[in-house]
């Protein structure tokens, strides 16, 4: 599907067919702001469950994460991913033309997201005071590196910038080891997932267009720390800075990854008393169970002993393949698993069965798409993958003429002056 006119048409039909659904918020319109993850990440979620959201980009640039691991045929994978289930539409916000376009979507939409640095929507003339005259309900989601107030406000910020400052860099590391980032755009989709959730708290608080709606802050940082709040506390009481364990904890043993004789890995948490214990009965350590060094975890995360059970479980999964290890911890009821890689999971029988990924077809160009079905399931009201992301602009003329009223040539000619 290339042309303008079958694109226009998918995208009416999947309008159309949004509204007709039993998803439990197609009656919520959100518009979405935000750039490459944070805050359309959070779009996205509401998105799964139904929700109308019309995405905004830039109309001389296109967001960036359009060319994010852009693999051969020019296909996008974040993009397809992450933008799913949303209606492209392109705006130049500068232009009084792109400022009153966004004006009539405000009136009609229940949510607007955005991740700009504090004071650049304000700048575009769209203040919390005037948002809020606009559309009395509208509940606004704002995401920043550091949040709308104090002094580091107005700096830039990026989830890895935002995954050192938590705390969470410095933690993810071997011991001795230099901190290492995550491989993927962590606190922004940890951001994201806590935007998704107070937005719905405060639309409990707000009648469409009429009363109640509030500015939602957050920052990039501060849910990836609250997810760090033991450690934090931990210093706070002791006055001793929590140090990286690599795949272990500091406060639970045995939990690690071992290395098979293959050269596959498995993840193994057996602190529990009852894993632990079946897991010195399998690598031939029975007297380990009431050995007063291993007896409570309190004993086992002091390091020599920790050191020393490493060593015995190391050795054991050295010593047999991964096929044999899964099979004798599934056998004794032992929490370990495989630590398993892309292809791994595509050809896992557990994860066809329970059917983890859905297959989609891409309208832009004809190619069936395999990604990961949306993961929260509702038995009663369940979301779904609609649509993957679509192609740059490729909701304006639906947008505009179905949703806002503007004449065919009235588009045209906002076309042609770069508005849109």
């Amino acid at each position: 599907m290339h042309s303008k006119l079958e694109m226009n048409d998918y995208i009416r039909q999947q309008r159309a067919s949004g509204l007709k659904s039993n998803l439990p918020l197609k009656d919520l319109r959100i518009i979405d702001m935000g750039a490459v993850v944070a805050a359309p990440f959070a779009a996205t979620l509401l998105g799964d469950m139904g929700a109308e959201v019309i995405k905004i980009e830039n109309s001389i640039a296109p967001d960036a994460i359009r060319s994010w691991g852009v693999i051969e045929g020019g296909i996008q994978p974040w993009w397809l991913v992450v933008s799913r289930n949303k209606f492209p539409l392109t705006l130049n916000l500068k232009s009084p033309e792109g400022s009153q376009i966004l004006t009539k979507l405000i009136e009609k939409s229940d949510v607007l997201v955005e991740n700009f640095r504090p004071g650049v929507l304000d700048r575009m003339g769209f203040t919390t005071k005037r948002l809020l005259e606009i559309n009395k309900g509208l509940v606004i989601g704002r995401i920043s590196g550091y949040g709308q107030t104090g002094p580091y406000a107005a700096r830039p910020g990026f989830g890895t910038l935002a995954e050192g400052f938590s705390g969470f860099t410095y933690l993810n590391a071997e011991p001795g080891g230099p901190p290492l980032s995550p491989p993927f755009p962590l606190a922004d989709m940890v951001a994201g997932l806590h935007l998704a959730f107070a937005i719905m708290v405060a639309l409990r608080c707000s009648k469409k267009g009429e009363s109640g709606g509030q500015e939602i802050d957050i920052s990039l940082y501060e849910p990836l720390h609250g997810m760090l709040g033991a450690e934090f506390l931990g210093y706070y009481l002791s006055d001793t800075i929590p140090q990286p364990w690599g795949s272990e904890m500091s406060f639970t043993v045995p939990r690690n990854n071992y290395q098979t004789k293959e050269g596959r890995w498995i993840a193994l948490s057996a602190s529990a008393q009852i894993p632990f214990e079946r897991l010195m009965d399998a690598i031939g350590k029975p007297d380990y169970k009431n050995d007063p060094r291993f007896k409570t975890n309190e004993n086992r995360v002091k390091t020599d002993n920790r050191r020393e059970l490493n060593r015995v479980i190391s050795e054991w999964f050295s010593k047999i393949t991964l096929d044999e290890a899964l099979k004798e911890c599934e056998k004794l009821e032992i929490t370990a698993g495989l630590v398993a890689d892309m292809r791994d999971i595509a050809e896992d029988t557990h994860v066809q069965e329970r059917k983890t990924h859905v297959d989609i077809d891409d309208p832009f160009t004809g190619r069936k798409l395999r990604v990961p079905d949306v993961p929260v399931r509702l038995l009663g009201s369940p979301g779904k993958l609609r649509f993957p992301g679509l192609p740059y602009g490729s909701a304006n003329e639906v947008v505009l003429r179905d949703l806002l009223d503007y004449p065919e040539e009235k588009v045209k000619e906002l076309k042609s002056k770069g508005v849109l």
